[in-house]
């Protein structure tokens, strides 16, 4: 009896556990670098994937880059006789085929790289080149990305169904007047996004889950985020805050940049939107000026480079938070590894 009472007492003690997820994976732990070197395998690997695609599809890339440019150019101008006439390159199908082939290994690459840290995170295990490797738990995670991939598809289905009935209800009952249709669309928009927040935190711990109990397990994760909803969106509304002021600060060096490349005056710009629309084509030939020059291609590419760092660091910042929360359900029991 007082062996159950005292198990009942730990039970509720590890049931009190507060997540502390947010930034869980930036915690010290006993052998420090690991992320940091498993981060940097991926980026050499993506930039081989990356520049393996380039070369194979060149011939496609070159064509669509260049007619790309042009309908931006006729785009800023307002020009629409030069955007009719442009027309589509012959080289896009083979442009959106290759991309197509390229998300594969792209994706498993991802796939390993997430495997990896949360098999750091969780187990403390690393495995393969710097913590990459293409065993069991990369394609199990790998798995778990087809799962959110079909279910975005059955879900995008069902709310569209969903939106027609409604609509299709509200005019027929309106005696066919639109803005009645149109006047319920911000509340099935209100479900729609509800409904995927709600159900993103919930099972966002998937491939973690999938790691802890060292099998596919997505739909556990229902089980891991049971009673951690509000702490789970917290931290992760939390996270794409600072995402969003570091990206703002980031877009706006760089618009400063090109601003003074160009040499363009803003303070000319009327709020009246006729002269603003005017300044605007006026401006952009000199924009486009500025960015095809050398020192834009250095400048703007160094940006890119600290923005796929920060990137990286953020993709880590999420894995832990579902790390945290799978590593708490196996420490209360609510999940226990595959035996």
């Amino acid at each position: 009896m007082l062996g159950q009472v005292s198990q009942y007492g730990d039970t509720v003690m590890a049931e009190k556990q507060a997540l502390n997820a947010t930034f869980f994976a930036f915690r010290k732990r006993e052998q420090s670098g690991v992320l940091t070197g498993l981060s940097i395998a991926f980026a050499i690997l993506a930039l081989v994937l990356a520049g393996s695609f380039v070369a194979l599809f060149w011939s496609s890339i070159g064509p669509f880059i260049s007619w790309y440019a042009q309908v931006i150019s006729a785009a800023a101008t307002n020009d629409t006789a030069a955007i009719e006439s442009i027309g589509f390159p012959e080289t896009l199908p083979m442009f959106i085929l290759g991309v197509f082939l390229w998300l594969f290994p792209i994706y498993i690459l991802f796939a390993a790289y997430e495997a990896g840290a949360l098999r750091w995170m969780v187990h403390g295990e690393r495995a393969g080149f710097m913590g990459l490797s293409l065993g069991a738990p990369t394609w199990r995670v790998w798995s778990v990305y087809w799962i959110w991939f079909l279910l975005n598809i059955a879900f995008s289905i069902v709310m569209s169904i969903v939106m027609g009935v409604v609509i299709g209800v509200l005019a027929v009952s309106s005696g066919g007047d639109p803005g009645a249709a149109m006047a319920a669309l911000p509340a099935v928009y209100v479900l729609q996004y509800g409904l995927m927040i709600y159900f993103g935190v919930r099972f966002a711990p998937a491939a973690a889950t999938t790691i802890a109990r060292r099998k596919f397990a997505f739909f556990d994760a229902w089980t891991v985020t049971k009673g951690r909803f509000l702490p789970m969106l917290g931290s992760f509304i939390l996270l794409y805050l600072i995402y969003l002021v570091v990206a703002l600060v980031l877009a706006g060096v760089a618009f400063a940049y090109i601003v003074s490349v160009a040499q363009i005056d803003l303070t000319s710009i009327s709020a009246d939107p006729a002269n603003v629309e005017h300044a605007f084509q006026a401006i952009m030939p000199a924009v486009m000026g500025a960015l095809a020059q050398p020192q834009s291609w250095v400048v703007l590419g160094a940006m890119q480079l600290v923005s796929v760092i920060l990137g990286m660091v953020f993709y880590m910042a999420f894995f832990g938070i579902n790390a945290r929360a799978a590593l708490v359900a196996l420490e209360e029991g609510k999940i226990k590894p595959a035996a």
